[in-house]
């Protein structure tokens, strides 16, 4: 698994401008609201997000850090 960083300037453009879009659906999925504690946001440091598209579907994998 490659990291944005490791992409083309270009294609990197392209993932940050997906990510409202993506944050949408997400959000739609689970009913179109989702509360989120500030303290639950700011406990994200040790985790990454996988991202990657196989066959036009989009996957995501909440991983630690370093793993």
């Amino acid at each position: 698994m490659s990291s944005i960083r490791d992409l083309s300037y270009p294609h990197q453009q392209v993932i940050d401008a997906m990510k409202t879009q993506l944050l949408i659906v997400l959000v739609n999925r689970l009913g179109g609201r989702c509360d989120i504690p500030a303290t639950e946001i700011d406990g994200i440091g040790p985790f990454d997000l996988e991202m990657a598209v196989v066959d036009d579907v989009f996957w995501f994998k909440v991983v630690k850090k370093g793993q």
